[in-house]
């Protein structure tokens, strides 16, 4: 068979991909929203933020000065990001009915986050969840916690914060990096200063939180 003739009868096959892949269902909604925020695509295209807007699977979140915004994914998952926080989807599936097959990589690359786990944190395996920063990586198992990327501060920031502060609200979380991993409950936190440095856990309050505001509580 010759290539053009193959090419014909593969293409209503590619064209049912093209068209499942433009169809694709957001992985989070847009639900508050205060100052200016940009969405940059896996593909590079560019938007701005506006509740009720969706998030997809490789989309870059960057909140400005002043700017923040919360983002419910389709478990449930509640996501908060700080002014002058960068954030990305890497991996994020969800389906009730195939939770072996659920997962949620997110990273936090600059900035600040406070998060509240859904049902891929909760039903789905443990290591399908999965938050880096710039220091170490959290894996969790039904909480609420907040990250500060204190080694990318905005201009005019605390200068006593250093590292990565992680605070837990409720429930607990795993907190690993390349040569300690430790858990931190409720009422805990950590500060990771380094990948490559061990740390401990301290009382939540030695530890800066993530505090939205009225706006995006």
């Amino acid at each position: 068979m010759r290539a053009h003739s193959r090419l014909l009868l593969l293409l209503p096959a590619l064209i049912v991909l093209i068209a499942r892949a433009a169809c694709a269902e957001p992985v989070a909604t847009i639900t508050a929203l205060v100052g200016n925020v940009a969405i940059q695509s896996a593909g590079g295209a560019q938007r701005v933020a506006a509740i009720g807007g969706g998030i997809d699977n490789g989309d870059t979140v960057q909140t400005g000065v002043g700017s923040e915004i919360v983002m419910i994914f389709t478990d449930r998952q509640r996501v908060y990001l700080k002014p002058g926080s960068v954030f990305r989807v890497d991996d994020f599936h969800y389906a009730a009915n195939a939770p072996q097959d659920d997962r949620s990589f997110l990273s936090l690359v600059k900035g600040g986050l406070r998060a509240l786990d859904g049902l891929v944190a909760k039903e789905g395996k443990p290591e399908n969840y999965r938050v880096k920063t710039p220091t170490s990586t959290i894996g969790i198992r039904g909480t609420e916690y907040s990250v500060t990327d204190c080694a990318n501060l905005e201009p005019g920031a605390n200068a006593d914060c250093k590292g990565d502060q992680i605070v837990v609200y409720d429930g607990q979380i795993v907190v690993v990096n390349e040569v300690d991993r430790q858990i931190v409950r409720a009422g805990e936190g950590a500060i990771v200063v380094s990948a490559r440095l061990p740390f401990g856990v301290l009382p939540a309050s030695r530890v800066s939180p993530v505090v939205p505001s009225a706006a995006c509580r």
